[in-house]
Formats: structure tokens, sequence, C-alpha cells
């Protein structure tokens, strides 16, 4: 099978996303990024426990932040982080969304799960999806921190979360490459500050 030449068209694209995904990170402030970081270790000193919650390919993002927040920051000889994105179980979101509507999926869940001191991470490019708005909501009722992985204009999550990183950019792809860099970033900076 022989390869196909690159055209520059395909070459443009791949330098246009990749050099736009590095100007849209800079653009962000760091102490946004810290105070997420604070929120969490916060939780964690008090035994609290972190939901992720997102659609689509925010859903995937949450899934891969629970992986590695709860992994990737074992310390030996301390508590492990307790972390669980509400993307996952197939079955309860689907029979929420029958049973309910799609917008209860999350809030529905975290009504079984979540106390006070928890701690809420929704990821949104638009901000705007009515079941992560919805889970917002229902944690600040509880009692729980909220913060918002947002993109486009930041939406209702941002105007709702108590800490928000806002991606300042309206492509679906630059915003969810950047809450995957986030995600990351958050991460190590959570097991260096669990290593002090």
């Amino acid at each position: 099978m022989q390869l196909m030449e690159r055209t520059p068209t395909v070459a443009m694209e791949l330098e246009g996303h990749i050099n736009e995904v590095r100007s849209v990170l800079g653009k962000i402030p760091i102490g946004a990024i810290e105070r997420v970081v604070e929120i969490i270790l916060d939780a964690y000193a008090n035994s609290g426990h972190v939901y992720v919650v997102g659609n689509g390919g925010s859903a995937t993002n949450a899934t891969h932040f629970a992986c590695d927040l709860s992994k990737a920051t074992i310390v030996e000889g301390r508590a492990r982080m307790r972390v669980t994105s509400l993307a996952d179980n197939i079955a309860l979101l689907t029979a929420w969304a029958n049973d309910t509507s799609y917008e209860k999926v999350f809030s529905e869940q975290l009504t079984n799960l979540l106390n006070p001191g928890d701690v809420v991470i929704a990821i949104s490019a638009s901000g705007n999806s009515p079941n992560v708005v919805s889970a917002v909501r229902a944690a600040r009722l509880m009692g729980a921190s909220t913060v918002g992985l947002v993109g486009f204009s930041g939406g209702r999550v941002l105007e709702t979360v108590d800490a928000a990183v806002h991606v300042p950019s309206n492509d679906y792809g630059v915003v969810e490459d950047c809450h995957s860099v986030l995600e990351h970033a958050i991460t190590v900076s959570t097991r260096k500050a669990l290593l002090a």
C-alpha cells in the first residue's frame, strides 16, 4: 500500500491547530489552575470525594481526569484520593435519562453520593450543557465545592461554580485539547503537593 503524499493543506491544518492550542494555553491564568488544585487538596485533607462530569469529548476527559487524579496521586504512606467520573456508568446514565430526563443524569447520581465538602468538577466546552449545569446546582445545594473547566464564553457553568479555568477559544477541539492538558497539569501539581 502506497502512502499518500502529504498535501500543503493538511500540513497547514495540522500546524494551525497545534499553534492555536499553544496560543490558547498561554492565555490561561496560572492562578485559576492553582485555585482548582487548592480546592482538590482541601477536599482530600477533609476526606472528601471528587466527582467529575461531562458530555461527549468532555465525558472522556472526565474519565481520563478521574483515572489520573485517583491513580497518579498515590503517595506511599498517605490515604488515596477518591475520584469518580459520573460519565462511566452507562446503565445508570441511561436509566436516569429514560426515567426522568437527560438533564438529570448527573444531578441524580450526585444526590445519592455527594457529601458536604466533596468536589464536583464540571467539564464543558460551551459551559451550557443542561445536565452539567444541573450537576453544579445540585452540588452547591448539597454543600460541595464546584469547579468548572470551560471554553467559549464559559456559559452558565462559569457563572455558577466556585472556581473555574476558562479556555478562551470557540473551537471544540482546541478547548478539549486544552482541558486534557489542564487535567494533567492539575494532577501533577496535586501529586507534588502531596509529596511535600
